[in-house]
């Protein structure tokens, strides 16, 4: 099972899928939005090589279809695509592009909008349940997870040195956020299967384990501290080192799986910079590539 986060904790309660209504949308919209967007995209498709391509344009040519799709511009969510749950449609942002009124050919870049659309399609296809994913993935999400959190805070906080042997706990940390988070998984279940993926032994702290709520990005972070993985970290200084390295767009990649999933698959688009296209390269190439064939499963997903 697949949790759809409501909001997110890491940047200021933010919601991950959008409520509004009909009229709201109708405010908010675009004008000729949908309409630009296409042929923007129709114009730069030779350009495009990209797994997504096949399954993007046979979106956009389909006019049942594009009504799935909104374009608007709402100035109070700094997110550039989201899912409206009312109207069961795909949104693309243009606001955090910043100073634009719609889409024209050289603006935003056509790699952009093209990002966001796949990106909103990913998204799209899984907080609707449309490609369900299953806890098979989580060892290669967890890995994943484990690679990052090395490379942003193994140096100062020593796991590259003589913490080095905290690094199992970290991934057992970070498996039972996986299992919880990401998939539902709760009680005694997400320690055992945790184990399974880094095998340790949690009974010397297993009571402590008990008082954290693994389904909290917040909580999370916490556990690190206090169980002196990462001893000292809070909210605040995770966020501001992965603000600072990664940028505001791949901070809900730790808290939504569908957003997870959808950032992985975004930063495989060459040249685009909705989310940072470097993580394809700078950060366990292997279990990277096995992310990227999950996306190539939803999208082929029909």
């Amino acid at each position: 099972m697949i949790i759809v986060k409501d909001k997110f904790g890491l940047i200021k309660g933010v919601p991950n899928v959008l409520h509004l209504s009909e009229g709201q949308i109708k405010t908010h919209r675009v004008q000729n939005g949908v309409k630009n967007l296409t042929f923007v995209l129709q114009l730069f498709r030779n350009r495009i090589n990209h797994f997504t391509k096949d399954y993007v344009f046979e979106v956009l040519k389909n006019v049942e279809k594009q009504k799935n799709l909104e374009v608007i511009n709402l100035p109070t969510y700094n997110l550039y695509t989201s899912y409206n749950v009312p109207t069961k449609q795909m949104i693309i942002n243009i606001f955090p592009f910043g100073g634009i009124d719609n889409i024209y050919p050289n603006e935003p870049d056509p790699k952009n909008v093209y990002a966001c659309v796949v990106y909103a399609i990913c998204f799209n296809n899984l907080v609707t349940g449309k490609y369900p994913l299953n806890e098979s993935y989580v060892s290669t999400i967890v890995n994943y997870f484990l690679t990052l959190f090395i490379r942003l805070f193994g140096k100062e906080y020593g796991l590259l040195g003589v913490y080095s042997d905290q690094i199992m706990k970290l991934k057992f940390l970070i498996s039972c956020y996986v299992l919880t988070s990401f998939f539902g998984v709760t009680g005694h279940e997400v320690h055992r299967k945790s184990v399974i993926i880094a095998p340790i032994d949690y009974k010397e702290f297993h009571d402590e384990l008990l008082t954290f709520d693994f389904s909290n990005m917040e909580d999370f972070i916490n556990s690190l501290s206090k169980l002196k993985v990462l001893s000292g970290i809070n909210k605040y200084s995770f966020t501001s080192k992965v603000l600072r390295l990664l940028g505001v767009n791949f901070l809900p990649a730790f808290e939504d799986l569908s957003r997870f999933m959808s950032i992985i698959t975004t930063s495989s688009i060459i040249g685009s910079q909705i989310v940072p296209t470097f993580i394809s390269t700078s950060y366990n190439v292997d279990e990277y590539k096995k992310l990227i064939e999950i996306s190539k499963m939803i999208f082929n997903s029909k």
